[in-house]
């Protein structure tokens, strides 16, 4: 499968780092996890999408990495759970809405998700501004802090981290 234009500047822009332990939400196809892969081979990736023929898919895409035991692709909603609780070091999601049109649901278990110091990237191609400061809004309320928007050829992040102090 060839990865888009449009992913790879994504993953160019979370740019995974050794050893590091991500979650994707909403990984549709799998593509995502492709070139996180082949970008980082020492990174693991839990993927969830809520899309049985996406999570189909991307499971083929990824059998390889899959049988190796440093990818694991899930059904599963960011908005009602489950999501494995702790450890992961960032959480990404690729226009996944669910961030900035009902934060209430989605944050909660992404939050529960991450290590302290964790960092939670919301990344998009083009997004509004007004997206992006709901987006910001949204992740502060939920007691992240720390942030930030990278911007890359071709991808915007929103990005913040975990306190202490989060809410549940």
């Amino acid at each position: 499968m060839t990865v888009s234009p449009r992913i790879r500047a994504a993953v160019d822009l979370l740019a995974p780092r050794p050893g590091e332990r991500l979650l994707e939400i909403g990984c549709g196809t799998g593509q995502a996890i492709q070139a996180v892969i082949a970008r980082q081979p020492t990174a693991t990736v839990v993927a969830i999408d809520r899309s049985d023929p996406a999570v189909a898919r991307a499971r083929i895409v990824n059998a390889a990495t899959i049988a190796a035991g440093r990818v694991s692709i899930a059904r599963g909603d960011i908005e009602h759970g489950p999501v494995e609780p702790g450890g992961f070091d960032r959480i990404f999601a690729i226009r996944v809405n669910s961030f900035w049109t009902r934060p209430g649901l989605a944050l909660p278990h992404a939050t529960r998700s991450l290590r302290p110091g964790g960092e939670i990237w919301i990344i998009y191609d083009d997004p509004a501004a007004r997206i992006v400061e709901t987006i910001r809004s949204s992740l502060q309320a939920f007691g992240l802090s720390h942030f930030l928007t990278e911007e890359r050829s071709g991808a915007l992040a929103i990005l913040a981290r975990v306190t202490g102090n989060r809410r549940s």
